[in-house]
């Protein structure tokens, strides 16, 4: 499983109780804004109507971030198809664009936001060879993929520019998504 599910759950679930919370007023102050009888007796109803439309682009943000939000987590879902489907644990940036139809850059930009974030668990971008290493996949040397590590488990390291907390395999190389530095990890104790 390459997937946080609990994360993604309490994710999905604080943006869908934001979003109810908000749908209502947003609907009032939508249909307040474009209703002409609501103004009726009004000295300056465009006043008002600005008012109520300003309340109302507000309480549409939610929904809108929650619907991002949904979509975020597709793709999500996606990977993690995608990396489960996977026979030796390493799989190059390349033919995981290729599938995904995005650019190389985008979803190297995406998985490594998605692993920051603990969205994306088990997995490792290695930026030296250009390929996601999965944790718990790693096969026999003879099936695995040339230049592929020794099966090393992952490690805690932190950035030694930003301090940021990483993991990353034993007795490899990867940069730090956060500062772009490179990071030698040590051998596993």
């Amino acid at each position: 499983m390459y997937k946080n599910v609990k994360k993604m759950a309490v994710s999905i679930c604080i943006w869908a109780f934001v979003q109810v919370f908000f749908l209502v007023p947003g609907i009032t102050c939508w249909w307040i804004t474009f209703d002409s009888s609501a103004y009726d007796g009004l000295n300056d109803p465009m006043m008002y109507r600005i008012a109520y439309l300003f309340v109302a682009i507000i309480s549409t943000v939610p929904f809108v971030f929650f619907w991002i939000k949904v979509v975020q987590l597709l793709v999500i879902n996606r990977f993690n198809t995608l990396f489960e489907a996977d026979a030796d644990g390493f799989i190059p940036v390349a033919e995981l664009a290729k599938e995904m139809g995005m650019s190389e850059a985008k979803l190297i930009k995406k998985t490594n936001n998605a692993i920051r974030k603990g969205y994306l668990i088990n997995c490792n971008y290695s930026a030296s060879q250009r390929a996601f290493l999965l944790s718990d996949k790693t096969g026999k040397p003879e099936t695995q993929f040339p230049g592929m590590p020794a099966n090393q488990p992952f490690i805690g390291v932190s950035c030694p520019s930003c301090a940021a907390s990483l993991k990353i395999r034993a007795t490899t190389q990867g940069t730090c998504p956060f500062c772009g530095r490179l990071i030698q990890a040590p051998p596993a104790n």
